[in-house]
């Protein structure tokens, strides 16, 4: 494929998730949903619902959901290493590995931060593009947003907002708006994803900017949605009894 028809495909698959509900279908190693057909399970019903892709970890489950889906997959590959902390996809070899088993577009750690191996970021992203596959940067702070787009990055998402050392005070309650009103300006496509928990919220992340919205916890982490129904009958109890 040459480099103007592959930048084309990038582009087209990157223009068709522009304006969509994309949903993270993944389950942490203590979850009973840790399973490859459970996730393919998460990721048919989602899609029954009209989402547009899902948000994948691992190539195992990748080619679960691939099996029962044709929509794209954002694919991740957490793998923690010692010496960094950088832990989703944070390898060349790590990302080859998802695209084998399917994924559409590869999400990688776009932060600063040095990766394991001595690899960059940009190294990443040029590796991929020669092969067709755009590059979602996971990001924490303007500046992670700024240099990912200036490396390639077909898109950056706000991933990372409040998972870094430099962001973890930011609210677990609430999408990460400020980051947002700083990158919603740049001139690749701004995803929010992170602490999307109502209709409301994904409806104000595109009102202020963002051209897609990732839903995780919200709609396939059964475990967190009933904590905070839990947690809001507590409090109102507690209330009531004073």
């Amino acid at each position: 494929m040459d480099t103007a028809s592959t930048a084309r495909s990038r582009e087209a698959l990157v223009d068709d998730l522009i304006g969509t509900v994309i949903i993270s279908c993944q389950a942490g190693p203590e979850s009973p949903l840790n399973e490859p057909r459970i996730i393919a399970a998460l990721a048919a019903s989602a899609e029954l619902g009209g989402a547009a892709g899902f948000r994948v970890d691992t190539p195992e489950n990748i080619r679960a959901v691939r099996q029962v889906s044709a929509k794209p997959i954002l694919g991740i590959n957490k793998v923690y290493r010692g010496g960094s902390d950088v832990f989703i996809t944070p390898t060349l070899a790590d990302a080859l590995a998802i695209v084998e088993a399917g994924a559409d577009v590869v999400a990688i750690d776009g932060t600063v931060r040095p990766r394991p191996g001595g690899e960059t970021f940009a190294d990443i992203v040029t590796a991929l593009h020669a092969r067709g596959v755009p590059v979602m940067a996971d990001i924490a702070t303007p500046e992670d947003a700024e240099a990912a787009a200036a490396a390639g990055a077909d898109i950056v998402a706000t991933t990372l907002a409040g998972y870094t050392a430099e962001t973890e005070w930011l609210s677990k309650d609430e999408p990460a708006w400020e980051l947002l009103a700083a990158i919603r300006d740049l001139p690749v496509p701004v995803f929010v994803e992170g602490r999307i928990w109502t209709r409301e919220h994904a409806v104000l992340a595109l009102d202020r900017g963002a051209s897609s919205v990732i839903i995780g916890s919200a709609v396939t982490v059964p475990q967190f949605i009933t904590q905070r129904f839990v947690a809001a009958l507590e409090s109102r109890t507690a209330e009531v009894a004073r």
